[in-house]
């Protein structure tokens, strides 16, 4: 049967399918080749990569400058460097121990600050100050008796040197009541402290002095000190200085400028003269008339 059908055929329509079958085959036979030349690929590319983890060679780019280097075979072992770069010829031989400088002032090894104790031990640079300001002011007063009495050619010279003393006393005498001031105010903080240490051992709550209520105690601290040394009047005059300051202060800070009129007050109106009046103004001539 089949072979009756194939005699059948026309040697036209045969020739045209063995073409067909020959390029169906030829597809076939390309395809298994590709597939086993990726998977002979894949196991070499595999193999090589496992052999090169194995012997540490896999290569790594350097993110700077784009080369490839070496990677380590554990991440304790040491990096290769390139031979092509130059080696310094620093090296650290000995290694020395750094010495670290330590401020006592900022160490807890040296405790904390004690504001009396300090003051008590470094007292004599108060009495170093006063002993400054006496010797300062004799000699200014020397060089003023020799200024009075100083000829020509000497007097430009000695004033200056009348200036240098005066400037010198100036910060001797800021010196030394700065410290009487924080004297002062140490012990009035000192002696609101102990009171209230008193007050809490009888029973009393905790209390803590606020800003504006130290201010007030300090500067009243600050008063009754000037008091003691020179009375009420010494008192008023340290008011009337401070009152002065401010004032000034006040009159640095305004908008317009000093020793001129504000721009908002108005200035009284004038009286018109007439010319060959005398400076008679017009409303006493008025009357007159």
């Amino acid at each position: 049967m089949m072979h009756d059908a194939l005699s059948s055929l026309s040697f036209g329509a045969l020739r045209k399918a063995q073409r067909t079958l020959d390029r169906t085959h030829g597809a076939s036979d390309s395809g298994e080749e590709s597939d086993g030349s990726y998977s002979n690929e894949g196991q070499s590319s595999d193999g090589a990569s496992e052999d090169s983890k194995r012997e540490g060679h896999l290569r790594v780019k350097d993110p700077k400058k784009g080369t490839a280097i070496a990677a380590r075979k554990n991440k304790n072992a040491p990096t290769e460097v390139t031979s092509k770069r130059p080696v310094s010829r620093r090296r650290l031989v000995v290694e020395v121990q750094k010495m670290e400088v330590r401020d006592p002032r900022f160490s807890r090894l040296s405790g904390e600050l004690d504001t009396t104790k300090f003051r008590n031990h470094y007292k004599f640079l108060s009495d170093m100050r006063e002993g400054e300001l006496g010797m300062l002011r004799e000699n200014l007063k020397r060089a003023r008796k020799l200024l009075a009495s100083s000829p020509r050619h000497l007097r430009p010279e000695r004033e200056a040197e009348v200036e240098r003393l005066e400037l010198a006393v100036k910060r001797a005498e800021s010196s030394v009541n700065r410290d009487k001031r924080e004297k002062v105010e140490q012990e009035a903080v000192n002696k609101m402290a102990k009171e209230e240490r008193d007050k809490r051992q009888k029973g009393k709550k905790a209390f803590w002095l606020k800003n504006s209520e130290k201010k007030k105690l300090l500067l009243k601290a600050r008063y009754d000190a000037v008091a003691a040394e020179g009375g009420k009047r010494a008192v008023k005059k340290v008011i009337e200085k401070k009152r002065r300051k401010l004032s000034q202060t006040e009159t640095k800070s305004r908008p317009f400028p000093r020793n001129t009129k504000s721009a908002l007050t108005p200035e009284p109106p004038r009286k018109r003269s007439l010319p060959g009046d005398g400076g008679t103004s017009v409303n006493k001539r008025r009357k007159s008339a």
